[in-house]
């Protein structure tokens, strides 16, 4: 498998795990039970360091690996 692939692949798989642990949280809050909110929060920031990665560092990390032979 080309790395370039692999990298995008395992950047993009935690979103599922996002998705899981915010359903986890909607689960909790429709129980009734406030931790639901922390474990939404905690899918949140996931999220957004998954997005970062993704879209700031995935792209620098592809253009050194082609410049280096």
């Amino acid at each position: 498998m080309d790395p370039t692939r692999r990298l995008m692949f395992w950047l993009k798989v935690p979103y599922a795990a996002d998705v899981a642990l915010a359903l986890i949280g909607i689960g909790l809050l429709l129980g009734a039970n406030g931790l639901g909110w922390w474990v939404l929060v905690f899918a949140a920031v996931r999220a957004i360091v998954g997005t970062v990665a993704l879209v700031w560092i995935a792209p620098r990390m592809i253009a050194k690996r082609s410049r280096t032979p």
